[in-house]
């Protein structure tokens, strides 16, 4: 009966591990999804990525090395409602489209995919957020868009709800 214990406990133990895992595993909630490292820029950056360089191995046989990209410096996270809508327009103004995605929530985000979001702001030059109020965690204010395309002037008034450091609901419609 010993003999049968140890070999039997053995398979118990494994079976019950390996069941454990896969809860784990489907429990897990999924990893977000960053935006893509290569989307296309909508203008030239000041400094493109290195091009990949070709070096020889000592079998003759050509290897191709690339050099990642930089990251851009990181920086503080706002937290404050008007500090998170003044970044976003900010990143949205400066073209740092990744910047202001990440300032949106997942649930916000799901009702266009990041190159959607990137395409909606093909023909937007500068904006201007001007703040007309603040309650809780919602924020009220002008918007002023110079159009690339057209060149003329746009005017929007909004509100953005912020929590977590994150715009959870935006609600910005064309004025006049």
């Amino acid at each position: 009966m010993k003999r049968l214990f140890w070999p039997l406990a053995v398979v118990i133990v494994a079976a019950i591990l390996g069941a454990a895992g896969l809860l784990i595993a489907h429990a897990a909630p999924p990893a977000p999804v960053a935006p893509p490292d290569t989307i296309a820029t909508l203008r030239p950056t000041a400094s493109p990525s290195p091009a990949p360089t070709t070096a020889t191995t000592a079998s003759g046989t050509p290897q191709a090395t690339v050099t990642p990209r930089q990251a851009a410096q990181p920086r503080p996270q706002p937290t404050g409602p008007w500090a998170v809508v003044r970044a976003y327009y900010r990143d949205v103004d400066a073209h740092n489209y990744a910047q202001a995605w990440a300032l949106i929530s997942p649930a916000l985000a799901t009702f266009e995919t990041y190159q959607q979001f990137v395409a909606g702001y093909a023909c937007t030059g500068t904006e201007q957020p001007t703040k007309l109020g603040q309650s809780g965690h919602q924020v009220r204010f002008n918007l002023t868009v110079l159009n690339d395309c057209t060149g003329a002037a746009q005017y929007y008034t909004g509100a953005d709800t912020v929590r977590g450091g994150k715009i959870v609901a935006s609600d910005v419609t064309r004025a006049g």
